[in-house]
C-alpha cells in the first residue's frame, strides 16, 4: 500500500489513531508463549480469552465510542443491496470451507514432493495465495488515495487473525478436547514481534512515503527468507 501509494506522491495521510490501535493490539497479540511445561494449555486458553476480550473491545471502539474517526468523508455509494451482499458472503464462506479442506489435505503431499517446509507453506505460499484479493484492494485504493482504507484492510486483516482466529482455534480445541496452544517456536516469534516494531515505527506518524514501502516489503522477503531455511521440530 505505502509503496504503490506513494509513487507519484510525496506523502499520503492516514488516521494515525486508527493505525496505532491496531498496532498495539497486534504487540500485545506477540504475547504467545514459548512454554515447554505442563502449564502450556492453561496458559494458552487463559491468554486466548484475554486476546479475544481486547478484540471484542477493538469492535466497540471502532464502530461505536470512536466510530467518527474510521468514517470515509468520501464514501461510494454501495451497488450491492446489504442482503444481497449478506448472502453472497455466506455463500463464498461455505464454499471457501469446502476448498480449504482439500487444501489442507494436499499440504502434506506437496511438501514431502517439493521439500518446502511446511513453516514457508503456511506462513508465506498460503497467506498470498488465499489474500491475494484482498491485497489487490488494499492497493488498488492506496493508489486512489484512500490510505485509511487501505491501512484498515492491511493491518486489520492481521488484528482479526491475531486476536480473534488463533484464540478461537485455541478455545474450541479446548471444547473440543483437541490440545492446541499458543506455543510457537522462538525464532518465529522473535520475527513476529521484529515485524511489529517495524510497521509501528512507520505508521505512528500519520503518513507513509514510497521509501517506508519498500522497507517493508524488503522486510516481508527477509522473514520468507528466515522461514524457508527454519528447521522446525515437532513439538
Amino acid at each position: 500500500c505505502f509503496f504503490f501509494g506513494g509513487l507519484g506522491r510525496r506523502e499520503q495521510r492516514f488516521n494515525a489513531t486508527g493505525a496505532s490501535a491496531n498496532i498495539s493490539l497486534l504487540a500485545l497479540s506477540s504475547a504467545y508463549y514459548d512454554i515447554e511445561d505442563e502449564d502450556v494449555l492453561s496458559v494458552s486458553r487463559t491468554a486466548a480469552i484475554f486476546l479475544m476480550t481486547m478484540y471484542m473491545q477493538l469492535l466497540v471502539f471502532q464502530l461505536k465510542t470512536h466510530a467518527d474517526l474510521f468514517e470515509d468523508d468520501d464514501e461510494d455509494e454501495p451497488e450491492l443491496p446489504f442482503i444481497v451482499a449478506i448472502v453472497g458472503l455466506a455463500g463464498m464462506t461455505g464454499l471457501i470451507t469446502i476448498f480449504s479442506d482439500y487444501l489442507v489435505d494436499s499440504i502434506d503431499g506437496f511438501t514431502a514432493d517439493s521439500g518446502v517446509s511446511k513453516t514457508f507453506v503456511g506462513l508465506i505460499i498460503l497467506p498470498i495465495v488465499g489474500n491475494a484479493v484482498e491485497h489487490i484492494t488494499a492497493v488498488t485504493v492506496a493508489t486512489k488515495d484512500k490510505m485509511d482504507l487501505a491501512m484498515g484492510i492491511a493491518i486489520g486483516s492481521s488484528v482479526q487473525i491475531a486476536l480473534f482466529v488463533v484464540p478461537v482455534i485455541v478455545s474450541f480445541g479446548w471444547i473440543m478436547e483437541k490440545d492446541m496452544t499458543l506455543n510457537f517456536p522462538q525464532f518465529e516469534l522473535c520475527l513476529y514481534i521484529l515485524s511489529i516494531i517495524i510497521v509501528s515505527l512507520c505508521v505512528t506518524d500519520g503518513s507513509s512515503n514510497w521509501l517506508e514501502g519498500s522497507l517493508l516489503i524488503t522486510t516481508y522477503f527477509m522473514i520468507a527468507v528466515g522461514f524457508w531455511y527454519e528447521q522446525v521440530e515437532d513439538f
